[in-house]
């Protein structure tokens, strides 16, 4: 934060800026999703489990159950969907589940809900505070010589 009354760098206010817009447009349209995961609103029905799908990366494996998924009321089929946190000895192939289709495209969730709101809406509220410094660097005018802004809390 400039509170010398220099003028912010131009460039860091850019990567805050597009890194705030890019955290946003990833985030902001999963938020339905996310709380839909959270209470478990949607069609319920069966999983039934085909295969497991392991995923390598940086020295750590993750593993999730791919099967199908079948309402209750027949009105949903999805093929090729994962259970979400079904792990390498969640099942056996051919074992069923319950399950909800919250409307996230290839994945299905317990009955009992999801906490993956939580990452969710935690970038959403780093996207906001990103947007927000770069709004107080350039909209804000700076401090005069001598004088604290209200909103800091360290002496000059």
């Amino acid at each position: 934060m400039a509170t010398s009354g220099r003028r912010p760098s131009g460039f860091v206010s850019l990567l805050l800026l597009l890194a705030g817009v890019l955290l946003f447009w990833m985030t902001v349209p999963n938020l339905g999703t996310a709380a839909r995961a959270a209470t478990a609103d949607g069609p319920r029905g069966t999983f039934t489990a085909a295969r497991l799908v392991c995923v390598g990366h940086s020295g750590h494996t993750s593993c999730e159950w791919s099967g199908t998924f079948r309402s209750d009321d027949g009105t949903v089929e999805l093929t090729d969907v994962k259970l979400y946190g079904s792990g390498r000895n969640t099942f056996d192939a051919g074992q069923t589940a319950p399950a909800v289709d919250v409307g996230n495209v290839g994945r299905v969730y317990a009955p009992t809900g999801s906490r993956s709101w939580i990452i969710t809406v935690v970038l959403v509220l780093v996207a906001y505070a990103l947007l927000v410094a770069v709004a107080r660097r350039h909209l804000m005018p700076p401090a005069a010589p001598g004088e604290k802004r209200p909103l800091d809390h360290h002496t000059v």
